[in-house]
């Protein structure tokens, strides 16, 4: 009797899912090869005027996600009208307006090269319980401070940044069947309202699609200018992002210059990893102290070249890499040494014993 109700729920599902297959706008959008891109709206500005948001890319040709974080404070600079800071501009619309607002916006940012098809709008608060949702309870504290950092405006740029990945790459990495169960359970019981256009359908056929693929997500960051006491758009180098959406090969030259400035008080840390960084084949131009401290190393890619920049992350056991292009003549890739950074040589050794 057991065997047959078992055999009759299997049969159950597998027609779920073949309707939900067949049905699916995402089903149908892979089949043809199209990529989905996703708008990620935090908004909390009710309580705490935080407002964060990112756009992804998701194609199943590719073997990268591709997420790009928008900068809020940049002054958007307009022919005809007065310049205005986006974050401001987005407080004045109206809450129910706000998502088709952000989408309109982030799209002329992009030059209007690819369309916005599908949007997730929720709270800090309720981000805060889908951590709980998905964090082992020893890394509950530290991701729930990591997503403090990356909502403090007073925090470095690069700090910020690699707070969010850091917790991005936690719940991608934890996302397994049994978190996914108990994520819709939180989501109902603690009434979580996550505004999105998705349909339930979908979230299925997208977590499974997820599940099955061995994805990696590729970081970048929109480049900005400091220009007139203003954050700018630098908008000599955003094609650059969009080709970074558009493409996947990297087709500059395979030898990359490196410059590895120490951003903590440890001694000599730049050295040491100039000589691990060297060791292999890479050609560090420059390096030295960073006027800024950070506790998370930091990898900024210059010209998009993930492939090669991750050995770099590789040799050093840690760092977080974004893409952010900027014109650098002698420097390819800018390692910052973290507090995370711990590299040995002889000497420590010798001072420890």
């Amino acid at each position: 009797m057991l065997k047959k109700i078992l055999l009759f729920l299997i049969v159950v599902l597998l027609g779920i899912l073949i309707y939900f297959s067949s049905t699916s706008k995402i089903v149908k959008d892979f089949k043809a090869g199209k990529n989905i891109n996703i708008l990620f709206v935090l908004d909390d500005v009710d309580n705490t005027q935080t407002i964060k948001f990112a756009v992804a890319k998701y194609s199943s040709l590719n073997e990268y996600i591709k997420t790009v974080f928008i900068d809020e404070n940049v002054t958007i600079v307009y022919r005809t009208k007065k310049a205005r800071i986006l974050k401001d501009m987005i407080l004045e619309v109206e809450p129910d307006k706000r998502i088709d607002f952000i989408k309109s916006e982030t799209e002329t940012l992009f030059d209007n090269k690819f369309n916005i098809d599908y949007f997730v709008c929720l709270t800090k608060t309720d981000f805060k319980t889908i951590i709980n949702s998905f964090s082992k309870q020893k890394d509950l504290e530290n991701n729930l401070r990591l997503l403090d950092v990356s909502l403090n405006n007073e925090t470095d740029r690069n700090t910020n940044i690699v707070a969010k990945i850091k917790v991005l790459n936690y719940l991608y990495n934890n996302f397994n069947r049994f978190t996914f169960i108990k994520l819709i359970k939180e989501l109902y019981n603690k009434n979580i309202d996550i505004k999105t256009n998705f349909d339930l359908k979908d979230l299925f056929i997208l977590y499974s699609y997820f599940l099955n693929e061995d994805k990696i997500i590729k970081f970048a960051d929109i480049p900005t200018l400091n220009k007139r006491k203003r954050l700018e758009i630098d908008e000599d180098n955003m094609p650059k992002i969009i080709d970074f959406f558009e493409n996947n090969e990297y087709n500059g030259k395979e030898e990359l210059r490196a410059e590895v400035l120490n951003a903590t008080n440890k001694s000599r840390l730049a050295i040491k990893a100039v000589d691990k960084i060297r060791e292999n084949d890479f050609d560090v131009v420059d390096w030295g102290s960073s006027s800024k401290k950070y506790e998370f190393t930091t990898i900024i890619d210059l010209v998009n070249n993930y492939k090669k920049i991750k050995e770099i992350k590789e040799i050093l056991n840690c760092g977080e890499i974004i893409f952010r292009p900027q014109e650098r003549p002698l420097t390819d890739v800018s390692v910052f040494l973290g507090q995370d950074c711990s590299i040995y040589d002889k000497l420590d050794r010798e001072s420890d014993d």
